[in-house]
């Protein structure tokens, strides 16, 4: 068994299209998302389809960002 965990950054969902108008949010996502876009549910799925696949069998205790670099880390 493997156990990782996938952070997410903004993602697109019907509230924050609700709450916020598309104006601030493509002035957020050009001023703060480094890809530029926020992101959408399936960005996150391919991520949890892989590490739960066979694939990544050898993958255990990884904490995988999914925010288009939005978390920015000095190493």
């Amino acid at each position: 068994m493997t156990v990782n965990c996938i952070p997410p950054g903004r993602i697109m969902s019907e509230q924050i299209r609700r709450n916020y108008p598309e104006d601030y949010r493509k002035q957020f996502a050009e001023t703060e998302i480094p890809v530029g876009h926020w992101g959408e549910p399936e960005d996150l799925a391919v991520l949890a389809v892989f590490l739960a696949s066979p694939l990544a069998r050898y993958i255990t205790g990884a904490v995988i960002p999914v925010d288009g670099g939005l978390r920015r880390y000095q190493f």
